[in-house]
């Protein structure tokens, strides 16, 4: 039955592909992507992990669906498309023919069944199988969920001690204690279980709140989820309310965000930022209306939209500024395999340099990017970059087989797919480094982990083999 969902999503897709190569019914195939992965993630839910289909379904949303709501809604006859330029300064026909082919195959890549030996790794009977090993190595080992969520929360308090070079390992600590968690969920069944999801969820909120970031909250929630379901029937409808309540609760957070830092950030001094936080949420709730309403979503589509970007890219490339042929990309790729300490002048990850580079802008005091599809476009052209795209899915889905396959030996690794995988997720926002960077200093990390403390991955230490010299029988004179 998986093999079967799994070849017809991805003939879906590739019918979209080649109407999206012979047809303008670029709104209509947009939409169609969405709903499909929509429905393919909604009946995986429960079997399988659906990290891939989720990256796939994001990078969807921004990069095709609200570009979509771009020309028909907030384009420069909008007031508020024109007032904070955020509108597409490309064609259609240009935009579509490039961005909805690229992720076509970006999707067809990623959302490839993983196997070995004919047998599907992240769903189904072997699914199952490494699951329940991962319940029985936990059974003895409930004490060292603990211990990684403790170790990782307190490095958090730690990241501004450290300089900024290695400040990034510290950070994948505090990533570590999401998979402290899933240990904690999977491990056996004791009073303070319950007790201990809820308050480290507290917690993260509440780090959320204080900050007015929702970064960790959102995607590092968006990669645990499918976690929580597996092994869990549900009927399609259920499926379908939980899905329709996320992607509210994400919705409400876009909204309240702007107003709830534009109150607590700055030099601004706030008591309680929870309360004003709650406030904020019953003042837009209040006001539903309104929120809905073509100005009162037009913040939401002004940070979901990535389209822009990507347009602002194919305004200046190649008319301004030639095709790179892959030399920055190249730079970049290789930057990630090489520690700073050793190349002080490396490409740095984050959206100034790229954005600068790609589309001649300086962004000061904020952050964006033109992510891997206004790069790939930038370096080789639309054509180059459709091939581009099909080879960054295959690189992700590549790492995302390699995990399963070390599961295979050690099963606990499967819970470390959040920390790995976490800046993927969101990976149409940011830029080609992000991915690479995180993916394999996020191996590294996972493989110095092992070595230091493998009894977190179920494996004891070895005892020295200490040879004892036998004592000399001293026979009496």
């Amino acid at each position: 039955m998986a093999a079967v969902r799994n070849n017809f999503f991805i003939l879906c897709l590739t019918i979209c592909f080649l109407l999206s190569l012979v047809t303008d019914w670029y709104s209509f195939l947009s939409i169609a992507l969405f709903v499909l992965t929509v429905f393919a993630i909604l009946d995986k839910l429960g079997k399988g992990l659906l990290l891939r289909e989720i990256v796939v379904l994001h990078a969807i949303f921004i990069c095709l669906v609200m570009p979509v709501l771009g020309y028909q809604v907030y384009n420069h006859e909008n007031t508020m498309a024109r007032l904070f330029y955020k509108y597409m300064v490309v064609p259609e026909d240009v935009y579509f023919s490039y961005n909805l082919p690229a992720l076509c195959v970006f999707s067809i890549s990623m959302c490839f069944p993983i196997t070995k030996g004919g047998v599907i790794l992240d769903e189904g009977d072997s699914f199952k199988s490494l699951l329940q090993s991962v319940r029985n190595q936990l059974r003895t080992r409930f004490k060292t969920g603990i211990i990684i969520v403790l170790t990782g929360t307190f490095s958090l308090f730690l990241i501004t001690l450290i300089p900024q070079d290695i400040r990034f390992v510290v950070t994948l600590f505090y990533f570590s204690s999401f998979a402290g968690i899933l240990y904690i969920y999977y491990g056996p069944a004791i009073r303070s279980k319950n007790f201990l999801l809820i308050l480290f969820t507290v917690f993260v909120v509440g780090l959320a709140i204080q900050s007015a970031i929702f970064t960790v909250v959102v995607y590092m929630g968006m990669t645990i989820f499918s976690f929580l379901f597996l092994g869990r029937r549900y009927a399609m409808w259920k499926k379908f309310t939980v899905f329709v309540v996320g992607c509210f609760l994400l919705f409400i957070i876009q909204n309240v965000k702007t107003s709830f830092r534009d109150i607590t950030w700055g030099e601004k001094v706030v008591d309680n930022k929870a309360g004003v936080f709650g406030d904020v949420i019953v003042d837009k709730l209040s006001n539903m209306d309104k929120l809905v309403s073509v100005g009162g979503f037009f913040p939401v589509y002004m940070r979901t939209n990535q389209g822009i970007n990507i347009s602002l890219v194919m305004r200046r490339i190649p008319a301004r500024q030639d095709y790179d042929n892959g030399s920055r990309l190249f730079t970049t790729a290789f930057s990630a395999l090489v520690p700073r300490i050793l190349w002080q002048n490396k490409p740095e990850a984050g959206g100034k340099a790229t954005m600068k580079y790609f589309t001649g802008q300086n962004i000061v005091g904020w952050s964006t990017n033109v992510g891997p599809l206004g790069e790939a476009y930038g370096s080789f052209g639309p054509v180059g970059a459709i091939v581009y795209m099909f080879v960054l899915g295959l690189f992700i889905r590549w790492a995302y087989f390699k995990i399963f396959v070390v599961g295979q030996r050690l099963p606990l690794v499967i819970l470390w797919i959040p920390v790995l995988f976490y800046q993927v997720t969101y990976c149409m926002e940011t830029d080609s480094l992000q991915i690479f960077n995180s993916l394999t200093k996020g191996a590294f990390f996972l493989w110095m982990l092992y070595k230091i403390f493998p009894s977190w991955f179920g494996v004891l230490k070895k005892q020295p083999n200490i040879r004892r010299t036998p004592r000399r029988s001293h026979s009496p004179a």
